[in-house]
């Protein structure tokens, strides 16, 4: 997925911390470890390239690295991609009895909560806000876009307030990606309010069970958090607060991390890499991440519903050159959906449509797409013009649209640039208002890709349809058996490059930088953010 997915995924494995103190080297080290006891207090300033559009994790558009500092959910991947308990005691699994497999192909999943844990405002938490944040995300009103696999469960009952008992209606190894990890929302606020409302009381104030509180959200400059004095968990929060800073342009936030400003900022572009790699008192960081990026196509508009075309596209995108020449090699050139750090991913896989810009004329020469005297290819009366967008700002995706309107150009279709700000960006997608899209997917652990690429996939804003891949994909969702699920990944793999819904440009990295003092950040590769265990953050004296 979007982020998450959320919407809701490097060659190389996803590691921890990849750190490398100031040296300008691009690759990355061990974490280190944080010296003696950590000191409490003091404000951490955050600079994110975007402000968020709404305070729901399920709802928003964009990456949920505020709200992950406030909402805690059952479980959460850690840096490894494996799946740790926390407002649940443990992981259920069928080992330790907490995943009971019926013989009818349904299942049935337990989760013990942790005693004592106390929502923000006092109340305390209990099994029945559990099953609330079910129903409300399987509520066909509420417009969310994270529903994620809320459908798969039936029902739930909570025998008791730390014992939730989900019923599936299916068997699927990937329960943990969405529900329950995301967030759980709290029934005594939530309850009765129009989920679809931006401006309710929980959209705007969100309360949760994590390490800081909601204090203060002015739009267009920051959002304001101040520590969970009463947070449950066995490390308390050290910092006193976190601010995060709004600043899109990302030459501001190199500024202010030259001038101390602020002490921790990511999503960096891979460009301007000798322009903080090796700023005094800051470690950089270099973190593989379970994402990709792609061009993405619409293809209910003439032309690009041809796969020809697609195909032709793909050829003419020099997928290297992208990540050699303009993103310093910090990421990895890739093909497939599916992650280096994914054990499901198809071990060597190059596409059978990889740059060449011989084949992807002739592709166009045979398939009827006549090169006209203006340099714009027709066939049929349908000429090969379309706009490409991205979220404006973005620096890497800005730049591969400029290669892509460069090198499509002499293949004969011809592109014109239409960005816009990231919610609008995103808006547009989700409404099919647009022709190619330049963008980025990350998610959770799993080998589905049924949200993103299946018919019935809320992510399948192009409106690729294909029977085969439905049916393998929805097969790789209720494949039990590891081995298994990869020979089904290979197959959906093989009919996903024939088909060419995306061009998949190169394995996602995040480039993270914080002042060298800032101590207990713990990064993530997958689309929980960064920010899941700031109890851990502290400024070393």
């Amino acid at each position: 997925m979007k982020k998450k997915i959320a919407l809701l995924l490097a060659a190389v494995m996803v590691m921890a911390l990849a750190l490398s103190a100031c040296t300008g080297s691009k690759e990355p080290n061990e974490t280190p470890s944080a010296s003696g006891t950590p000191s409490e207090g003091g404000v951490a300033v955050v600079a994110l390239g975007y402000e968020p559009d709404i305070m729901n994790t399920y709802s928003t558009h964009l990456m949920g690295d505020v709200q992950a500092t406030m909402m805690e959910g059952l479980l959460r991947p850690d840096e490894n991609m494996e799946y740790q308990p926390w407002l649940a005691t443990e992981v259920p699994t069928v080992e330790n009895g907490g995943i009971v497999l019926n013989d009818d192909g349904t299942m049935d999943i337990t989760y013990h909560l942790h005693e004592g844990v106390l929502w923000h405002d006092g109340e305390p938490f209990t099994s029945e806000d559990v099953k609330f944040t079910w129903e409300a995300l399987c509520d066909p009103d509420w417009d969310a876009e994270s529903k994620g696999d809320a459908a798969d469960i039936d029902s739930i009952d909570c025998p008791d307030d730390l014992t939730v008992v989900c019923h599936y209606n299916k068997q699927t190894p990937d329960f943990a990606q969405t529900i329950f990890t995301f967030g759980i929302m709290p029934k005594h606020i939530c309850e009765g309010l129009d989920m679809n409302d931006p401006n309710n009381a929980y959209h705007l104030n969100p309360v949760g069970t994590g390490a800081f509180k909601f204090k203060e959200w002015k739009h267009g400059e920051y959002i304001e958090l101040v520590k969970n004095e009463n947070y449950w968990g066995e490390e308390k929060p050290h910092l006193d607060g976190i601010v995060f800073r709004f600043i899109t342009d990302e030459n501001t936030r190199i500024a202010q991390l030259k001038s101390g400003d602020i002490d921790f900022t990511c999503n960096l572009s891979f460009q301007n890499y000798e322009e903080y790699a090796n700023i005094e008192g800051t470690t950089v960081a270099v973190q593989p991440l379970n994402s990709w990026g792609y061009i993405d196509f619409n293809t209910t508009r003439p032309g690009l519903d041809d796969v020809n075309v697609r195909h032709a596209i793909s050829c003419a995108i020099d997928r290297d050159a992208i990540v050699d020449q303009l993103f310093n090699g910090l990421p990895t050139a890739w093909y497939q959906p599916w992650m280096a750090s994914d054990p499901h991913h198809v071990d060597g896989f190059v596409s059978a449509y990889s740059y060449d810009m011989e084949k992807a004329a002739q592709i166009l020469d045979d398939a009827g797409w006549v090169l006209n005297a203006d340099g714009v290819r027709e066939k049929d009366g349908v000429k090969l013009e379309y706009e490409i967008s991205c979220k404006a700002g973005g620096a890497g995706d800005e730049a591969i649209e400029l290669v892509a309107v460069d090198s499509l150009g002499k293949l004969g279709i011809k592109l014109t640039v239409n960005n816009a700000a990231a919610s609008t960006f995103t808006a547009n997608m989700y409404a099919g208002e647009y022709d190619l899209a330049i963008g980025r997917y990350i998610t959770a652990p799993g080998a589905s890709r049924t949200v993103m690429y299946a018919s019935d996939g809320l992510l399948n804003r192009g409106k690729w349809y294909n029977d085969e891949f439905d049916a393998l994909s929805h097969k790789i969702d209720v494949e039990m058996n590891d081995e298994a699920r990869k020979e089904l990944v290979e197959q959906a793999l093989a009919i996903f490059d024939e088909g060419m819904p995306q061009v998949i440009t190169y394995n996602n990295a995040d480039v993270i930088v914080m002042k060298s003092n800032l101590k207990g950040v713990n990064l993530n590769p997958t689309n929980m953010t960064h920010f899941m265990n700031p109890q851990t953050w502290y400024f070393e004296q």
